[in-house]
């Protein structure tokens, strides 16, 4: 059976372009996630995350209860389709150097996969004994 990105979708929290960050950062809080969808799953516009808040509000001296979402927000969606392996989600995500990568079915985002999710599993999966020798030799060989 080939597992597929539809296996890591987790719920999307949605916020409008206009709403200020800190407004922003508020909705992640209280579903205590690290990104956001900017736009509707249909129609997404982008994708601001914890990282973007702290690189280019906080980093940048901008006044969080000011900044439009609009003005730094990730504007060019990186995503993974849902019937993609699971090697390419791992991939995409490496490769962009990501800690949230939005799932899509054509142009509408269907869920969202981030890395602490995924270190859920790993923790869950690396308790057998035969996975965390797989893992040593893995990262020794980094």
């Amino acid at each position: 059976m080939a597992y597929t990105a539809k296996l890591l979708i987790c719920d999307v929290v949605c916020v409008t372009a206009k709403v200020t960050v800190s407004e922003a950062a508020k909705a992640m809080k209280k579903a205590n996630v690290g990104a956001v969808i900017v736009g509707t799953m249909a129609r997404p516009e982008g994708i601001l995350t914890e990282r973007d808040i702290l690189m280019r509000v906080v980093a940048e001296g901008l006044d969080p209860l000011r900044t439009p979402v609009a003005e730094v927000m990730t504007k060019q969606l990186v995503t993974v389709d849902a019937s993609a392996s699971l090697d390419k989600v791992f991939e995409r995500l490496a490769q962009g150097r990501f800690r949230h990568l939005p799932i899509t079915e054509g142009e509408k985002v269907v869920g969202i996969v981030s890395l602490s999710d995924l270190a859920k599993v790993l923790k869950e999966v690396y308790r057998e004994e035969r996975y965390l020798q797989y893992f040593a030799d893995v990262i020794a060989a980094r």
